[in-house]
């Protein structure tokens, strides 16, 4: 699907690519029609299939949508030293805060993939009560709510030989970028041999983004710890089998004590792989159906359904 592109220059110098699925613009009064702010997870873009997947389904429903390509995403890498990471807050706080007061959005809504989940489910968190009137509701989906564990998992067994070996392919071919820009700063030749996450991070993530270490990085970055202050309807959905979060690692108890967390475990799933259909060859898209129906109708009338998805899973 066709995206439009806007560079957002931000105070530290940097840039973030917004994709929206309209022109950039609130002169045709577009300001009142809902916007649906989209986070993808590691080293994911507006490009990613479930991106574009879930940008069809908000333009079906004759909403707006905005991909939010994080640091180095875009097909372009960033100006500064410093890379994304999934505590960064502040980029999601600037692009708010664009579309707040530059364009006059009045409903917004956000989704969150992965990492991307992450950093919405934090940020929510920091702000607590003092969130803007506009943002509306939240949806995330197969966050890694404690990193730890998460690295954990996978730096071993069939997840390293897998999908950490491609991720972190892709991450160090940044590094040779990084280099070039920054040549006193990093080495891509201290960096290839990397073959955990747990070492990239220490080596990358927590370095150049000013982390004492790369345990300081995942516990502080982590967004379990800030569910309790969520104060915005917010969506989690999970698979109980998630090769990289299993849903028996979720923070239970802060979901049952919030008022504004509303689970939707399911036994499968995977990894941001929630597809249905009857047919290979003809899916049905339920995950972004589960979404815009949470943003499109009221919580009242959401949370007995819910709820008992929840409990039949047996997730809690």
């Amino acid at each position: 699907m066709a995206l439009h592109r806007k560079r957002l220059e931000l105070s530290d110098g940097d840039f973030l690519d917004l994709d929206f699925s309209s022109s950039p613009s609130s002169k045709n009064g577009g300001e009142a029609t809902p916007i649906v702010v989209i986070l993808h997870g590691l080293e994911g873009s507006s490009r990613a299939p479930y991106v574009q997947t879930l940008v069809k389904e908000i333009c079906a429903d004759g909403w707006n949508a905005v991909a939010f390509n994080m640091r180095g995403c875009s097909g372009e890498g960033n100006r500064l030293k410093e890379t994304y990471h999934s505590g960064k807050t502040e980029d999601l706080e600037s692009v708010l805060r664009h579309l707040i007061e530059k364009e006059g959005r009045q409903k917004i809504y956000l989704v969150g993939y992965s990492i991307g989940g992450n950093i919405l489910l934090k940020w929510l968190g920091e702000y607590g009560n003092s969130v803007p009137p506009q943002i509306q509701k939240a949806a995330a989906i197969s966050v890694p709510y404690d990193l730890t564990r998460s690295v954990e998992l996978m730096d071993c067994g069939l997840n390293r030989r897998i999908y950490t070996r491609a991720l972190l392919r892709r991450l160090k071919a940044k590094i040779r970028l990084k280099e070039k820009q920054f040549p006193n700063v990093i080495r891509y030749d201290d960096i290839k041999k990397c073959t955990t996450f747990r070492e990239f991070d220490r080596k990358v993530t927590a370095f150049l983004n000013g982390f004492p270490s790369a345990e300081n990085y995942w516990a502080s970055t982590s967004c379990k710890h800030f569910l309790k202050s969520i104060t915005v309807p917010t969506l989690l959905i999970h698979a109980e089998n998630d090769p990289f979060f299993p849903a028996k690692l979720l923070p239970f108890e802060a979901i049952r004590n919030s008022d504004y967390l509303y689970p939707l475990i399911v036994p499968n799933g995977g990894h941001l792989g929630f597809i249905a259909g009857q047919w290979p060859w003809k899916q049905e898209p339920w995950l972004e159906r589960q979404i815009m129906t949470f943003f499109s109708e009221e919580i009242s009338k959401l949370a007995v359904q819910i709820q008992d998805r929840y409990c039949h899973t047996g997730g809690g």
